[in-house]
């Protein structure tokens, strides 16, 4: 192939900004799907309004509670879908953006219930399948 007009290199050039562009409006499509972790940062948070606010509350002080005495964090999601995401890398990415529990120890959980979908998973991190034993 012949580059003297400069014209396939153009087209290449152009090929790689259109794939380039898609990727990022895929990349950013994908960074909607998870919700922003609220600020201040709470243990329970219900993006569906199931919970009533004294239930959260309640909740909330006790996964402190738990949290102080053993420096576990559990924290509890409630959204209305995951979309077309399995339900399990969907709490696990969660979990790793939102940086539940310590890092150096890996020790958080998170409690995920997708309410429309009728789904519920406990993803726990490393430093927590020693201790965690699973119900099922």
């Amino acid at each position: 192939m012949i580059f003297l007009s400069g014209k396939p290199m153009a087209a290449h050039k152009n090929f790689f900004l259109t794939l380039s562009l898609l990727f990022l409006c895929f990349w950013a499509m994908a960074q909607n799907d998870f919700p922003s972790q609220p600020s201040p940062p709470r243990l329970v948070n219900d993006f569906t309004q199931t919970l009533k606010p004294a239930e959260i509350q309640q909740l909330e002080r006790k996964l402190v509670a738990y949290n102080d005495s053993t420096s576990t964090q559990v924290s509890i999601v409630l959204l209305r879908s995951v979309g077309a995401y399995d339900i399990g890398d969907y709490a696990f990415q969660l979990g790793d953006r939102w940086g539940i529990g310590r890092s150096d120890v890996d020790n958080g959980v998170l409690i995920l219930a997708a309410i429309e979908d009728r789904k519920v998973f406990i993803a726990t991190g490393y430093g927590m399948e020693g201790s965690f034993q699973m119900l099922w």
